[in-house]
């Protein structure tokens, strides 16, 4: 990756993605995150996945989550993952070939699966939801696909929560303020996901929260903090909102890289989580 790399990190449209390579390698690293990590590790114990059950995974992205989970599936459990990105899917397979359980990969819809009704035991869908039109939609097709009695998984970022401390309160606010406003796409979904499980029929049964930090990055070595989007296109992104004049631009880059250099820098971003069960018939 160029230490000038600009990438927006959208995961909309990946295969049709110039950056492919650097959304794949960015997805591998956001399944790093600490934060990830701890909510994935409280997933698996609301789960309390069984021998012989079927995984859903929505957005499943490059499958290291549903395959860890199928670890717990034994031998004659299942594991489908579906996302959008035939890219991503490759990957996901070339992982497949250890697991325990059957696992296939395949293109879809997360708004229209193309799954029976009542079919899976549990289903779960993590940072999906942010990047879809309609995140109501792919609940509602989520809640569809689930047994009576199984269970929904939802973990997802709230952008309106991230914040960046450079020792420049202009800069931390401008920031703060460009966050709360979703635009184009639900990127505040994740503190939503409660009231989404629950308008699809589903019964919430426990909820989690955790938040990733950075507090050291160096800009002479790689274009952003680990996972993250690059200072660059942060004040494009403030730039076309007005939070910035273009004329701000370079100088605003400039003064986070220079207080990343002088260890100076931190930034923090929360994610969400909720499992819910679908009611017994």
């Amino acid at each position: 990756m160029a230490i000038d790399d600009t990438h927006g990190l959208g995961y909309e449209l990946v295969d049709n993605d110039p950056n492919v390579s650097v959304l794949l390698a960015t997805m591998d690293t956001t399944a790093k995150w600490d934060a990830t990590l701890r909510l994935r590790l409280w997933e698996r114990s609301e789960l309390g996945l069984g021998s012989g059950q079927r995984l859903l995974d929505v957005g499943c992205g490059l499958g290291e989550a549903a395959l860890a989970l199928a670890d717990d599936l034994g031998v004659d459990g299942e594991v489908v993952g579906v996302d959008v990105s035939a890219e991503m899917l490759h990957v996901a397979r070339s992982k497949a070939g250890g697991a325990r359980c059957r696992v296939r990969f395949t293109v879809g819809d997360a708004c229209s699966l193309v799954e029976p009704d009542d079919s899976f035991d549990v289903v779960r869908s993590e940072r999906t939801l942010q990047w879809l039109a309609d995140p109501s939609a792919a609940v509602a097709e989520m809640a569809r696909v689930v047994r009576p009695g199984g269970r929904v998984s939802l973990i997802d970022t709230d952008w309106s929560t991230f914040a960046i401390d450079v020792g420049d309160d202009e800069i931390a606010a401008m920031v703060r303020n460009a966050m709360r406003t979703e635009r184009g796409r639900p990127s505040n979904v994740g503190r939503r996901l409660h009231d989404l499980a629950h308008h699809a029929g589903l019964a919430p049964v426990a909820r989690a929260e955790a938040t990733q930090t950075w507090t050291r990055w160096n800009p002479d070595e790689t274009p952003a903090p680990d996972g993250c989007f690059s200072m660059q296109s942060l004040a494009d992104d403030l730039v076309a909102t007005d939070q910035l004049a273009p004329a701000e631009r370079d100088r605003f880059v400039s003064k986070i890289h220079q207080a990343a250099r002088r260890d100076q820098f931190s930034m923090q971003l929360t994610m969400y989580a909720v499992v819910a069960a679908q009611p017994p018939a």
